[in-house]
């Protein structure tokens, strides 16, 4: 399963590592992965959770001289609180990658199933559009037709009242503060 814009059905997503590669060549990159995965090296405090989110690259303000991407995953010594870690990032664990102007690629089929369960639950809460998939698949639903809006159109402005040319017999109904000076009661002068 691939979700993208641009993907034909018949394409498959490019390997992670080139993906991170051609990333590193822009900027630091974000590496999302599941510390859980077996053969994932990180510090213990962090190897329990879901979710984890390693920046790496070739120009940070804190170095990581040995840093490796290759066919086994992404390698290097990062700095937690200011202290050194060898890490281990095998492909496997990676679930996304995103450089540093928001640009990547996230590969759904390896999401841990927390974090696919809370996707799905904010999509199923959207008003918007659907995702789906672009190979298609089971689950798909064809897009539901939305009612019709209606039209919008000009409304002419209201025409005048007409007054009456010929003088009515009868005197203005008084509302009550009337003074016969034709002022409204907040601006008469109280003498």
């Amino acid at each position: 399963m691939y979700y993208g814009t641009g993907v034909t059905d018949r394409e498959t997503p490019p390997p992670k590592k080139d993906v991170a590669r051609a990333l590193l060549l822009r900027g630091s990159v974000l590496v999302h992965l599941d510390p859980r995965t077996r053969g994932v090296v990180v510090p213990p405090w962090l190897a329990k959770q879901p979710q984890l989110v390693l920046q790496v690259g070739l120009d940070l303000p804190v170095p990581i001289p040995d840093l490796r991407v290759d066919d086994e995953g992404v390698f290097g010594t990062l700095s937690f609180n200011r202290s050194p870690f060898t890490c281990s990032v095998p492909w496997d664990a990676v679930f996304a990658l995103f450089g540093e102007d928001g640009m990547g690629m996230v590969w759904p089929e390896d999401l841990p199933t927390e974090i696919a369960d809370e996707v799905q639950q904010a999509i199923d809460k959207s008003a918007g559009p659907k995702l789906r998939s672009i190979e298609g698949g089971a689950g798909d639903e064809p897009p539901k037709s939305r009612p019709a809006r209606p039209h919008l159109r000009s409304v002419p402005p209201p025409e005048p009242e007409e007054k009456s040319e010929t003088p009515s017999d009868e005197p203005p109904e008084p509302d009550g503060d009337d003074d016969g000076s034709g002022l409204p009661p907040y601006l008469r002068v109280i003498k």
